[in-house]
């Protein structure tokens, strides 16, 4: 009972920390229905402002653009060019964002160092 009660906290602790991250995601969505977007590209649009605000690391980024660069061969082997097509695009969007990422967190290492070596 007691771990049900720190979990609901926990939870809503997390979401009144970040109103305005949950209005970033929000408005993200909201603009994916305003575009007429499908539910695959307003989930990475989301996935992608996350990983801005979020952070998320790359690594966990370049998992998904594996999956789909693997798969549009096989796509495109079974005669499925347009789902092939959607899926080197999504790819090819996971991957630039876990480039993006990768350049923030060595920039972020390479802060933390120079911080740390100007220390006495």
């Amino acid at each position: 009972m007691d771990s049900t009660k720190e979990e609901v906290h926990s939870i809503e602790t997390f979401v009144k920390g970040r109103k305005l991250d949950m209005g970033f995601l929000l408005a993200g969505v909201l603009l994916g229905i305003f575009f007429s977007w499908n539910i695959v590209e307003i989930a990475i649009f989301a996935v992608f402002i996350w990983s801005i605000i979020g952070p998320i690391q790359s690594r966990y980024l370049a998992w998904p653009a594996l999956f789909f660069l693997a798969f549009t061969p096989i796509l495109l082997t079974l005669g499925r060019k347009v789902q092939a097509e959607e899926f080197a695009i999504y790819a090819y969007y996971f991957l630039v964002m876990a480039v993006i990422r990768g350049i923030i967190e060595v920039r972020s290492e390479s802060d933390d160092d120079t911080q740390t070596s100007e220390k006495p």
